[in-house]
């Protein structure tokens, strides 16, 4: 008797050390995972007799700042934030390192890692009335047409300058990747035979030759001085069209080319942005339980929901030898919870009142 009660205060205490080993490496999961992280920042400042390297750090944190607003928010929420300080901006910082540091031509120049706190930025989002976006980065197919009514021509590949100049334009925050296609004579023939009725064309013909579902079909027309731009975006099984007009164009050159070309993809982000906002005021409370057998489970499921952003919060409310309960904080509903779930290869149960993992 004395042995066996011995061997099970043997087993309790190897359970609740494994388990307080598991919650510090929760712990240390959460500190890389509760994080918006900015690299590569760069910035310089003159190397004098003035030289004060916060001057230089404190540049860092705003281009850092910049960089992540412009990844996370839409061109229109961005004005919001026009008369924040640095001071603001600091608050949000949980940490930064200097990966590189070099002198040039009198100039200090140094690289930056800065690491904003999630769930405090995500709080000052909301306290300005600004839903963040998703950080999702996507591919699409992309076929630029343009038809030029001055001369009567049509144009794809060659002598179309938008086609030529796309993908020159690529700045970090951007979230899209354009993925052009290459010259195709029976596509060629396809939108030559219905350039008349171009904007009502089927292209689910031409797109099937392709890997990617998900596609951006822009159309530039030329009349006069006057371009109008005509898109269907396509993605997630739903189609957005965007409809644009330039005016006063004189010619397509190629500084007139890129600034149009720079102005449509800011479009397509802040649509992109939008389809992928976090709704931060919608505060879902969800209970899970998870086998506290389930060793190898509970540690994937807990790096799972620090990867999901529409996840605010998480913890645990309550564990035994059978059972781990967890509340979770999701800014969604409960079929994006399920749905996001089971696309991170975690099945729950919900037959009870409680949901457990499977």
């Amino acid at each position: 008797m004395f042995i066996k009660t011995k061997f099970l205060k043997l087993n309790s205490y190897i359970f609740f050390l494994t388990l307080i080993l598991f919650i510090i490496l929760m712990d240390i999961t959460k500190l890389e995972a509760r994080i918006f992280k900015i690299e590569n920042v760069e910035v310089s400042e003159p190397f004098n007799s003035n030289f004060n390297k916060d001057i230089t750090i404190n540049k860092a944190f705003v281009s850092a700042f910049e960089e992540l607003t412009s990844t996370l928010i839409t061109s229109k929420d961005k004005v919001k934030l026009a008369s924040i300080n640095l001071d603001e901006i600091k608050l949000l910082v949980e940490s930064f390192e200097i990966i590189d540091e070099s002198f040039l031509n009198k100039n200090y120049i140094a690289k930056f890692n800065v690491n904003f706190n999630k769930k405090n930025t995500l709080s000052f989002f909301e306290q300005k009335n600004i839903f963040p976006s998703l950080k999702n980065r996507k591919d699409f197919l992309t076929i630029l047409i343009l038809i030029n009514n001055d001369n009567n021509e049509i144009s794809i590949y060659e002598n179309n300058p938008f086609h030529k100049y796309w993908n020159e334009d690529k700045k970090k925050f951007f979230l899209l990747n354009y993925v052009l296609t290459e010259e195709d004579i029976d596509t060629l023939k396809a939108i030559n035979d219905n350039k008349e009725n171009i904007e009502k064309f089927k292209f689910e013909n031409i797109i099937k030759k392709y890997a990617l579902k998900d596609y951006i079909i822009g159309i530039f027309f030329k009349n006069d001085d006057k371009i109008r731009f005509f898109a269907r975006f396509y993605f997630n099984d739903k189609l957005k069209i965007l409809n644009t007009n330039y005016d006063n164009i004189t010619s397509l050159d190629e500084g007139l080319v890129k600034n149009i070309i720079s102005e449509i993809k800011i479009k397509f982000e802040d649509t992109w942005k939008k389809n992928n906002q976090i709704n931060t005021s919608i505060k879902l409370a969800i209970n899970l339980q998870i086998s506290s057998k389930k060793n190898k489970e509970f540690l994937n499921l807990e790096n799972k929901m620090d990867e999901i952003d529409l996840i605010s919060n998480y913890y645990i409310t309550s564990l035994n030898n059978e059972l781990i309960n967890i509340k979770i904080i999701f800014n969604g509903s409960p079929k994006q919870f399920l749905n996001l779930m089971n696309s991170n290869g975690i099945k729950i149960d919900t037959d009870n009142e409680i949901w457990k993992v499977k």
